[in-house]
């Protein structure tokens, strides 16, 4: 294929929503939850409107698995979601250890479009529940611990700025996909459908995949949930939108002359090494020492290296400036 040219690369990124009360709250009780005490309920105990629970669970509709619904050992809060109206409330006064059905209609703005307003049934199995009760947010040690100021008021503030701060880095991100969007948009290739099961059937396979051969369904219900993320219309041009750009992204550090160097792979390893919480030598020993992590990590590494040769050469231009 031919690479895609780089020439007049301009894109513009819509302003930011503004930071509000609401998010500034929500963001508070997010940062509060680590200094909040548990109590594990007992299976005598029934779950209660704000418990967080461990459950597996799977959802379905006329029949049929809804796409992406199986998960398995994730905790969930007891808190209202507009998407699965009613799910969450018909948990309350359960054990832990139940099997619970519960039935709804989904939500008006379900992400899958086919199956808004329509009827769903939800199988949990309700692992453990915990009760949880948030510190006093006047309570001076604990705003001294969230270290962010000595009153609720200057905390309330530096929630704020770091949310102003999340929001500049998002905004950055966000015209980096749309710059590759556009060099997709530019790349003259013809993907082939297989192409895109392939990738489909990857990240299915490490994540809901996992979950139901957990949860033991038999190989006519795990095939079900896979034909469910092979047929979804927005999963395959996600799947499909993917491989252009990592097409293209390829063709463009061929014809430019890009060299992947060291300093490149061990940018990435720094960034995984700290996401994971790991020492950098006990990362960089795993790169080393084991084939499909350091395959991993050099693909991880000539993205990085393409994109931030292809953002080199493009102008990102903000809304109403």
């Amino acid at each position: 294929m031919i690479a895609p040219s780089l020439e007049g690369l301009s894109v513009t990124v819509p302003a930011p929503e503004p930071i509000t009360a609401r998010r500034v709250q929500e963001r508070f009780q997010e940062l509060a939850r680590a200094h909040a005490s548990e109590r594990m309920r007992p299976r005598t105990e029934g779950l209660a409107w704000g418990d967080e629970v461990l459950v597996d669970i799977a959802g379905y509709s006329n029949g049929r698995l809804i796409p992406f619904s199986v998960r398995t050992d994730v905790w969930l809060p007891l808190a209202p979601d507009p998407l699965l109206p009613g799910l969450y409330e018909q948990w309350v006064g359960h054990l832990p250890g139940e099997s619970v059905l519960v039935d709804i209609v989904l939500g008006e703005n379900y992400p899958i479009e086919a199956l808004r307003g329509q009827p769903a049934r939800f199988a949990l199995l309700i692992q453990a529940a915990r009760e949880v009760k948030y510190p006093d947010p006047t309570n001076p040690e604990f705003l001294e611990a969230l270290g962010r100021g000595a009153t609720l008021e200057e905390v309330m503030r530096g929630v704020a700025r770091e949310l102003q701060q999340e929001a500049a880095r998002a905004r950055f991100l966000e015209g980096q996909q749309r710059v590759l969007e556009e060099v997709a948009a530019r790349t003259q290739v013809d993907i082939p459908e297989e192409l895109v099961d392939e990738e489909i059937r990857l990240r299915w396979g490490a994540s809901e995949g996992r979950s139901v051969t957990k949860l033991k369904f038999s190989n006519k219900h795990q095939e079900e949930s896979l034909q469910t993320w092979l047929a979804d219309e927005r999963t395959r041009a996600e799947a499909r939108q993917r491989l252009r750009i990592s097409l293209a992204l390829g063709a463009i550090c061929k014809r430019d002359g890009l060299i992947l160097t060291p300093a490149k792979v061990l940018e990435v390893i720094q960034a995984e090494s700290t996401a994971a919480g790991v020492p950098l030598e006990q990362a960089t020993a795993v790169f080393a020492s084991e084939p499909q992590q350091h395959v991993r990590i050099t693909q991880a590494a000539w993205h990085l290296l393409a994109v931030d040769h292809v953002m080199s050469k493009a102008q990102v231009h903000g809304a109403g400036t």
